[in-house]
Formats: structure tokens, sequence, C-alpha cells
């Protein structure tokens, strides 16, 4: 049985690495990582493009997520072109703007549907509709297809966006657009309300995924365990079994995909007590089962799949590495890797 696990952020920042690392008992992951073998491969589109390629999905002029996780929430994507244009809170530091996510804030099915009716009402003659199926998760429909790069939300959370704008050769139009959609929904009643009981404005739009409905390859994966629901999207459009993750890693009892993605809130919003909570965690649930499932011979191979900034990192362990005695290095020694 071959586990492929995928987790984010497990390589901190290299000025955190240290700190973050410090006096944590990590057994298992220390010896998975250094028994086993490693590779580096240039990394563009991070962890997202890894999920993209591990279900057969070809990139368009941008990754087409939008019109995959539209199908999995029960839209009809039809031959339109679709972007993602989830709600979140731009919030000032200085002379610049993070990115909040959905992650951090609350917002009811009746407050997205109040943004979408006022932009559908302001920008339906240039040819946009504005669909909230989910109340974070929204749909643009666009009549005439942008030629647009994309940055996912999820890699731009706790960030300063100024980096991750839209970029090809409509990218100028898009940044008036946002610029627009700014001073529109600062307008809106539905944000004095929400600011009134304390919660965050929604004062943006993230924009991303473009594309139209794509065909998939086949892809050689029996289940795919995740709780982040646009992974399930794309192994619900691979034709792959998907399902929430169990409690530990005990419960997987077939090879599979399975994507750990606890560490991400910490990691991008500096919770560096979370991030470390969160590790400690997967190394109860998940490693040091894996661990054992290795050395009984229930697991015969794992693959361990990290990024940095620029890097895709993978680990490969078969059951025969863990006869490697030699192979002490700590847990910092194997996380350090070059961003």
């Amino acid at each position: 049985m071959h586990i492929d696990l995928l987790v984010p952020h497990l390589i901190p920042a290299a000025e955190m690495r240290q700190a973050l690392l410090d006096n944590l008992a990590l057994p298992a992951l220390a010896t998975l990582l250094a028994r086993g073998s490693h590779t580096m491969t240039d990394a563009p589109g991070g962890m997202d493009a890894v999920l993209y390629r591990r279900f057969g999905i070809a990139r368009q002029a941008d990754w087409p997520i939008a019109p995959i996780t539209l199908l999995a929430d029960g839209g009809n994507p039809a031959e339109h072109y679709w972007l993602r244009a989830d709600p979140v809170h731009l919030r000032a530091t200085r002379d610049q703007l993070m990115l909040v996510d959905s992650a951090a804030f609350n917002i009811s099915q009746d407050e997205a549907e109040q943004f979408a009716e006022a932009f559908n009402r302001h920008f339906r003659q240039d040819g946009l509709l504005l669909y909230p199926l989910r109340p974070n998760r929204w749909y643009l429909k666009i009549d005439t297809p942008p030629t647009l790069t994309t940055h996912s939300v999820n890699s731009v959370a706790g960030k300063h966006i100024d980096a991750y704008l839209p970029g090809g050769p409509d990218a100028l139009a898009w940044h008036r657009l946002y610029n627009e959609i700014q001073m529109l929904f600062f307008s809106l009643n539905v944000n004095d309300i929400r600011e009134a009981r304390g919660e965050l404005p929604i004062n943006s739009l993230w924009c991303w995924g473009g594309g139209v409905l794509p065909k998939t390859e086949a892809v050689a994966c029996s289940k795919l365990y995740a709780n982040d629901s646009d992974a399930r999207a794309l192994a619900f459009a691979a034709g792959v079994p998907n399902d929430k993750l169990p409690v530990n890693a005990a419960a997987i009892d077939q090879p599979a995909i399975i994507l750990l993605d606890a560490l991400t809130g910490g990691a991008q919003y500096g919770d560096y007590t979370g991030w470390r909570e969160a590790l400690l965690q997967l190394e109860h649930d998940w490693f040091a089962p894996l661990l054992a499932g290795l050395k009984s011979g229930r697991i015969s191979s794992l693959q361990i799949t990290t990024a940095t900034q620029h890097r895709l990192v993978d680990w490969q362990i078969q059951r025969s590495n863990l006869l490697k005695f030699w192979r002490r290095d700590s847990l910092q020694q194997s996380l350090d890797m070059p961003a």
C-alpha cells in the first residue's frame, strides 16, 4: 500500500525555522525524513499545482479550478468561462493591503446574496455576473474570456497582495476592476451592519482559477482524503472517490492521496503557537501511525510532499529505508531547505 502525503507549510520560513522547531518532540516525522531520500524541483504554482497534476488537470491560460468547484457545488459550468471570485477582507498595513480570506471571518448566505445583487446591478452591462453558490465560494461568469494568470486565494492569504495581482495581457483592466469593486463594496449597507456587530467588512473579491471546464486525464489514484473542498472537487472531476480526513492514519486501508493542511492557517497568519500545536497533532495522528505502518509492512512506501516559496520538496520512504539506522539527521537538519 502506497501513501501519497501532501503537507503544505511543513517547512517554515528560513528566518523562523530554528525558533519554530526548537524543542518540538517529533520523533516519527524526524525518522521518516531522515531515513527517506529527498528531491527538490522548481515549483511553479506550488502545492496548488501539485494537486492539479495529481488529478490530471491541464493548465489553460490559468489553472481552471473555478468551473471544477462550480460543478462540485451543484452549478452548471456549460461552455462558459468562469473565475472564482471569493469574498475577502483587505486590511491596510502601512502602505500595502494584506488579504484576509474567509477562514478568518463569518459570512452568511443571505449576506453573500446581498453582495452579489449589488455587484450584478453595477457590472451586468460589462458582461460580468456573480453567483454566490456558497457563502465563501463565489463564481464570476464572464462573457468575454480574459487572458489572465492568477494566484489562489489560499496562496495569498496573510500576504500583501501587490505581488499576487492578476498578470497577463488583460491584467491592468482587472486591477482597475478590483478598485471599482472595492469602492462599490465600501458603500454597501451590509458592510455597515457587519462592522456594527464586530465582523470584518467584505471589501473586495479575489478572482482566481479561471477557465472553462476541462477534460480530465485518467489518473491512477484509489482515493483522496482531504478536508479542503477545492481538493475534493478536483478528485470529483477526475472520477476519484474522496472523503474527509479520518481521525488518524490508522483508519487508512487502501492506497491514497492524503492532504494534511492543518499547518496552513498558522503559517498564513503568523500564528506560530498554532503552527507548532498543529504539527504536534500531526505527529500523533499521522506521522507516528504511518511510521508504524511502514515498520509492520501494512504500508509499503510513503511519499511526503511539501513546498518552500520556490521549490517543491519530496521525500520517498520505502519500508527498507527504515533499516538505514545511520541516517540520524535531526528534524531541523531535514527541513533545512533553501527558500
